[in-house]
């Protein structure tokens, strides 16, 4: 007769899943300047005269004091990324990822959406680690491929730049529309404050008004129909069945790799 033996007494931490200590300081520093020599993000908006303007400062420096937020362990399949603390003022106080598995949270976030914005942004670490995996579920069910094409430059001006999309800029739906979300205006732009606008490819024409049946599938526009990684992170966090495209994708969700080194 076998011995029954407790799961629990033996189990173990997930390797694969480490959740190491958020970063301050010198070592957030250091994490940050790798991430910039990745996807040279920081020198875009310097670069760009709409997006200077939109954050209330270029500033963009970690916090040096430890931060007392509880930061809870990701659930399965989502991996736990390395917390960097920044100042309240970078960025405008947005929380976004960074190459490769960084999420930059302002010391400002309340307590009670930390968990809700650790979701969101560890959909996006997941998207960085497993890009081929992510690109798959869009072609397949969401009718979405990475596209290669430009924009004119009157639109790419008006841009908002976002580092969670900034390595993989446009997707293309149905073959032949791009969503974009820039600025609506270039002589106050505000980073809360874009449009969600779509490029026809073949009419080669932009478009303020959403394509036939991208509302019925994806839902009531709001700024992150900007790009699928946006949409999908939203999705996730808000759990919501009514939406086509959660539907479409929920159960591809639990089949996503885990690991994270």
């Amino acid at each position: 007769m076998g011995l029954a033996i407790s799961r629990e007494f033996f189990s173990m931490p997930d390797v694969r899943r480490p959740q190491p200590p958020p970063l301050t300081g010198g070592d957030a520093l250091l994490a940050l300047a790798k991430a910039e020599s990745i996807d040279q993000y920081r020198r875009a908006v310097e670069l760009s005269s709409p997006n200077r303007m939109a954050r209330d400062t270029l500033k963009y420096a970690p916090t040096v004091h430890t931060v007392s937020k509880k930061i809870s362990a990701a659930s399965s399949p989502w991996p736990n990324g390395q917390i960097v603390w920044l100042q309240p003022e970078c960025d405008n106080g947005l929380p976004h990822t960074r190459p490769p598995n960084l999420i930059c949270l302002s010391t400002k976030i309340a307590d009670s959406s930390l968990e809700s914005i650790l979701l969101h942004e560890r959909v996006h670490v997941s998207q960085r680690l497993h890009a081929p995996s992510w690109a798959k579920i869009f072609r397949d069910y969401w009718s979405m491929t990475q596209w290669d094409g430009s924009v004119p430059g009157d639109i790419l001006l008006r841009k908002r730049l976002n580092p969670d999309t900034i390595l993989v800029p446009y997707f293309i739906w149905k073959k032949e529309w791009v969503p974009l979300g820039i600025f609506k205006s270039l002589t106050m732009p505000d980073i809360h404050d874009i449009d969600i606008v779509w490029w026809n490819t073949t009419s080669r024409t932009l478009h303020r008004q959403p394509p036939p049946d991208w509302e019925d599938f994806f839902g009531k526009i709001h700024s992150g129909h900007e790009h699928p990684y946006e949409l999908s992170a939203y999705l996730i966090q808000n759990g919501d069945d009514s939406i086509k495209a959660y539907k479409a994708i929920k159960e591809e969700i639990d089949k996503l790799p885990s690991y994270e080194l």
